[in-house]
């Protein structure tokens, strides 16, 4: 017996069985970003999700309107006013104010600083919302 065959042995025998890969889903990227409520912004000229009420211009101009970061916020602050949950009258000072306090952020009237630190915050909600929603919903089926 020669060196290599006994090498080859002891490597075979440490071997553990082949086993099919398995795939595991975190769900659906679609549903993190719309907040799992599938509607798409250019279906109804609405935000993701579907609402009227979550424009989140000072998202927007923060993040930039393509961002996913402003789909999410817009989708998932929606649902936080419909539903009248913790922060919808966030909400609704953000679509009576939102808009003018956008543009004075982006014309450099207000400091951007603590509009980032909020909705960084805010954004860290929503993602942690969504993914609780998504994978529920990915269990219920």
């Amino acid at each position: 017996m020669s060196h290599n065959d006994h090498t080859n042995d002891s490597a075979q025998a440490s071997k553990k069985p082949y086993a099919t890969p398995q795939l595991v889903s975190y769900g659906h990227v679609k549903d993190i970003i719309q907040g799992g409520g599938g509607m798409k912004s250019d279906a109804a000229h609405l935000p993701p999700g579907g609402n009227s009420k979550a424009n989140c211009w000072i998202a927007e101009q923060l993040y930039g309107v393509d961002d996913p970061r402003t789909w999410l916020l817009r989708a998932w602050l929606g649902h936080v006013y419909d539903d009248r949950g913790r922060g919808w009258q966030f909400v609704a000072l953000d679509q009576r104010f939102g808009r003018s306090t956008a543009r004075l952020s982006a014309r450099g009237y207000l400091p951007r600083a603590p509009f980032y630190a909020l909705f960084d915050r805010l954004v860290e909600c929503a993602f942690d919302a969504s993914a609780i929603t998504a994978a529920a919903h990915r269990l219920s089926a």
